[in-house]
């Protein structure tokens, strides 16, 4: 009997056909989902029961989900590295094993990240914009040579971070409490990184980057507090997930010159609502949570999600 497989990756999505060929040639029945961004603990109910495996996106996989698809689930294949959306701990206890990519998109996500860095503290798309209006500004930057990179997060991300702003000339602070406890980094290139508590990073930062998962624990880890330590001429990158950053606080920040820009590819709630006022204020640079979109990882993580998806079929 064909096995049954659940599809609500959006990035497999958009390649419907190839995935359907490729699965179809494994002996697999794949149903595609309709998908916007991810599906709600609502929309995943309507399909329980249905399915021998699931290749899955950002889908709120709570434990009622997850029961509600058991006993007939044999496990999920995650498309991509972060797997914050899926109640792990009721994964565990269900016995519903979670196989993702982790550290795929270390490169393509560190290139974005001192894409905005370069952005914000050159002006880039300051001039850009003012350029075709017919302008021709001369804004003074402050660059990145010299200053201060403060990482949250010192995992495959964050490291690529920060090789790349070492290149530029930075100095490297991390908040990594994990992996300060075993010591830090002892060897290569970012041996010298120096580790330190949350509270000094922000306010010695020139800028403050995050690439860290999301958890329970650290939602809203840069709020009103943080904010005002920084400093007024530094930035906040945000390519880890949105919920990291109190964006109520950070627009109250940015509204009142208290840091000088910021750089995200990640929100609170996305799509970004058309009424947000972080699609009006200058000095802030917008992504689609596409930092990740770099063709090679891409390929990479559709291989070995198909290759995940085959380990939890038996095959």
């Amino acid at each position: 009997m064909s096995k049954q497989v659940l599809v609500s990756s959006l990035m497999m999505l958009k390649e419907r056909a190839r995935f359907e060929s490729e699965m179809a040639a494994k002996g697999w029945t794949p149903v595609f989902a309709d998908v916007d961004q991810f599906l709600s603990e609502e929309q995943c109910l309507q399909y329980a029961g249905r399915f021998d495996a699931w290749l899955a996106g950002d889908d709120r996989i709570t434990r009622n989900v997850l029961s509600a698809f058991l006993p007939r689930l044999k496990g999920i294949a995650k498309w991509g590295t972060g797997v914050d959306s899926i109640d792990l701990a009721a994964a565990r206890e269900l016995q519903v094993p979670v196989l993702n990519t982790a550290g795929a998109f270390s490169e393509a996500v560190s290139e974005v990240a001192l894409g905005y860095m370069l952005m914000l503290t050159r002006h880039l798309l300051e001039v850009d914009r003012a350029v075709r209006n017919g302008e021709w500004p001369k804004p003074c930057g402050l660059g990145l040579y010299g200053r201060v990179c403060g990482l949250i997060g010192f995992g495959a991300i964050g490291q690529g971070i920060a090789r790349r702003a070492k290149g530029c000339g930075m100095s490297i602070l991390a908040y990594d409490p994990p992996l300060r406890a075993k010591g830090g980094v002892k060897d290569g290139p970012l041996a010298e990184t120096e580790f330190v508590d949350l509270n000094r990073l922000v306010a010695e930062s020139d800028i403050v980057c995050l690439a860290c998962n999301l958890t329970p624990e650290n939602r809203h880890m840069i709020g009103e507090k943080q904010l005002k330590a920084m400093k007024n001429d530094a930035i906040l990158v945000n390519v880890g997930r949105g919920p990291l950053v109190d964006e109520t606080a950070l627009i109250a920040a940015l509204t009142a010159g208290e840091i000088a820009g910021a750089g995200l590819d990640v929100f609170e709630v996305e799509p970004l609502p058309a009424g947000s006022p972080l699609r009006r204020l200058p000095h802030v640079v917008l992504g689609s949570h596409n930092a990740n979109n770099l063709h090679s990882a891409v390929e990479y993580v559709h291989s070995n999600t198909m290759n995940n998806l085959a380990r939890i079929l038996g095959q």
